[in-house]
């Protein structure tokens, strides 16, 4: 399997909406509000165009009937703190049969990858359900590791509070400069 990451355009919008609209998308994020085409573009040209979080659309390159590519999921980074070199991961499931474990795992590899190499990011951090053991694990084996139990976090599907789980990954060659 080939994955890869490219940056996200105005026109992904519709996978965007469609994948983010989704239950068990939705059952991921701690803002569960339905998102439409005019609100997915306010929020691309308020945190995308400017710069504020790095978004990518992953790809899956299928060579079996000619080289060609499709969108899958999308992966981002946000928050970024130039100062303090951290950021957030964000991963958006989607229900394609082609987001599964591994492609998962690529897309995260990259973006990792992408946060310490290219934006000089020294800790990267993201936030779990602290049931949904199937992301746990999979955050996990991108090599990040629970730093801290968040109590009654936020409102899950069901309007419950639950926990959340605040997971890291540290680049331990970084270091300052000057």
């Amino acid at each position: 399997m080939r994955i890869y990451l490219r940056p996200i355009t105005l026109e992904d919008g519709g996978n965007i909406v469609k994948w983010r609209n989704s239950l068990s998308v939705a059952s991921h994020c701690f803002d569960k509000t339905p998102i439409t085409l005019e609100s997915n573009e306010r929020f691309y040209k308020s945190y995308i165009e400017t710069g504020k979080y790095k978004q990518f659309i992953v790809e899956r390159i299928d060579e079996d009937f000619g080289v060609s590519s499709y969108p899958i999921a999308t992966v981002y980074l946000k928050d970024m703190d130039p100062i303090n070199r951290r950021c957030e991961l964000c991963i958006f499931t989607s229900d394609d049969q082609e987001w599964n474990t591994e492609s998962q795992s690529i897309a995260i590899s990259l973006l990792l990858n992408k946060a310490f190499t290219e934006y000089g990011m020294h800790k990267i951090y993201t936030y779990v359900f602290a049931s949904n053991q199937d992301e746990i694990a999979l955050m996990k084996r991108s090599g990040l590791n629970e730093e801290a139990v968040l109590k009654q976090e936020a409102l899950d599907l069901g309007n419950h509070y639950v926990d959340v789980l605040r997971m890291s990954i540290i680049d331990d060659k970084k270091h300052l400069t000057e």
